[in-house]
Formats: structure tokens, sequence, C-alpha cells
């Protein structure tokens, strides 16, 4: 037991490599993720494949593998097809390249694109829950204080939008505005707030009666700083919990949002959107869609364990 957690408690360090990596795209990323440098030649390169671009012409470069250089000139494979160039037609010297995870359908870099992808995809997330948050915490707290008819039309109103099914929400928000990330972010975040709001409201219907809210009561603290400052901080715990794990259901849901293609459109690039562009050559290139899936995975299984590492039982004491 003590060996699981032990390994258990790498995952917050994982985690956090994860997320410098991601804030780290533009430095780390070896290439633009978006960069095509040529279609026919970089298309469904498999992982740690070693490459070399030449130019013949000004403006284009060839993605050439089994590049050799012979008397005749440089013999490459292109395509699956072995091709020869005349030295005196190269107008560089060839550059190599390594695609550390392979390439897509259009050429691009996978590995760039999924340093791109786990950030955008993180970032709509964080922000969604922060929104989520807000929400809950206001709606839970206002119906958990007032109580009476307030408490009411506040839980029946957040019974009525758990009664809305989401995947119909999102297809109607699709239909009338154009995709984008900000609506995203408000969709996300107004469909995932409920549950945490009923948490809230339970949790203040036992404090609002507690000797720490009538001390700061008969203090003349007015009701909303009372509420900031002596009963909210009692249920951060609870709220951290919360959040931490509508992260993950979140981020799961983002990222299967752009794999129907309701994210955010292009030049966006996330982790659900490049598995919907290799679904249909999972037969000859399968890790268009392994990489990012086990990226999400991980992501979410990390912060899972690093949320169970965090409220850990301690070993009981050894016999020996």
């Amino acid at each position: 037991m003590s060996r699981l957690r032990a390994a258990a408690r790498g995952g917050p360090a994982a985690l956090a490599a994860i997320l410098v990596a991601a804030l780290g795209a533009p430095w780390l990323a070896a290439r633009p993720p978006d960069l095509q440098e040529d279609v026919a030649g970089a298309r469904h390169l498999r992982p740690l494949t070693r490459a070399h671009a030449i130019r013949i012409e000004p403006h284009r470069s060839r993605i050439v593998t089994s590049l050799e250089r012979t008397p005749l000139g440089w013999e490459y494979v292109r395509a699956g097809r072995r091709e020869r160039v005349p030295d005196g037609r190269l107008l560089a010297p060839p550059s190599s390249r390594f695609y550390l995870l392979g390439t897509d359908s259009l050429g691009r870099d996978l590995a760039s694109r999924l340093l791109y992808g786990v950030r955008h995809s993180i970032g709509i997330t964080a922000l969604s829950v922060a929104l989520a948050l807000l929400l809950g915490i206001g709606v839970g707290s206002a119906a958990g204080l007032a109580g009476g008819w307030w408490d009411a039309v506040l839980m029946r109103g957040v019974d009525a939008l758990m009664s809305i099914p989401r995947l119909l929400l999102f297809l109607f928000c699709a239909t009338l505005f154009r995709p984008s990330a900000l609506l995203l972010i408000l969709v996300l975040g107004a469909t995932t707030w409920t549950g945490l709001a009923r948490v809230v409201r339970a949790q203040m219907m036992s404090l609002r009666q507690s000797d720490l809210a009538l001390a700061a009561r008969a203090s003349g603290n007015a009701p909303p700083r009372i509420l900031v400052r002596h009963l909210i901080p009692q249920i951060g715990p609870v709220i951290a919990v919360t959040a931490s794990l509508r992260f993950a259901d979140t981020m799961l849901l983002e990222s299967a949002l752009a794999f129907l293609g309701l994210g955010a459109p292009p030049p966006a690039v996330s982790l659900g959107s490049i598995i919907a562009s290799g679904r249909e050559a999972l037969a000859e290139a399968w890790w268009i869609v392994a990489w990012p899936g086990l990226l999400i995975s991980a992501i979410v299984l990390l912060l899972r364990s690093a949320l169970a590492d965090l409220f850990r039982i301690p070993d009981p004491p050894s016999l020996a």
C-alpha cells in the first residue's frame, strides 16, 4: 500500500510538468501547429520519423525520407516513391526534420499540435470552471442563507436547468451563434454549476446558525462580509474538491464538443479536434487519435490522483 501511495505522489509533479509544457508551447513546439510544409511528402509519417526538407522551388519545400547523395544527384523517397534531383537544382542545403509523434493527414507536426492543443483545452476548461464556481457559489450561498421562498425559487431554477439535455443546449447555441472560444466558455460554465450550487447550499444551511456566523453577525458585520470572510473559507476544502472533479469532467466535455465540431474554430487547436481529424485515417495513421486520447486520459487520471493524494489517509504505523 505504501508503495502505491509513493508512486501516486508523483502524480502532481507529472501534472505540473504537463501544465508547464502547455504554457510553454510557443517556445517548446518545434514548428507552428498549422504549418503544412509538404502535404504529399509529410502526410502520415510515423512517430520517430527522421526526414529532410529540400527546396527545389523558391517558395516550396519537399519533405523527403531516405535522402542519399549519389554521383547523379540526390535520391530520396517522397510519398512512397523514389525520385532523383540533380545537385544543381537544390536552392539550399537539405535541412533535417524529426517528427517525435508523427504527422497528421495534412503533414503537420503532431507533437507541436498536441502542445498547443493542451494549452487551448486547459485554458478553455479553467475559464469555464471559474465561471461555474462563480455561479455555483453565488446561487448556492444565496439560497442557503436566505432560505424561505428565495431558496425555493433558486432551487427550482437549478432543477429546471439540470433537466435540460446538455447536448441539446450545445446544438442550439451552435445553431444560433457563430462558434468561438468565448461561446464555448460561456456554455460550459453556464451548464456545469448546478451541482456545485446544491453542495454550497447544503453547507450554508448548516453554517448559517453556527457559532461563527452568530458571532460575526453580533459584531455588526454585513451579510456579504460574513459570507466572504467567514463562511466561504469554512467550505473551502469542499469547493476545492468539487472544482477539481469539475475540471476533469469539463475537460472531457470540451474535448467531446471539439470532436463533434462544436468547439472553437480553426486556427484554434483542441485535443478533441485533433482526434476528429484522424478518425478517417485510423487504419493507416493510428497515432493521430492515440496520442491526444492518451494525453486526455493522463491529465484526467493525474488530476484525480493528485486530489486523492491531497486528501489521503496516512499509512498505519508499522508493527515491526
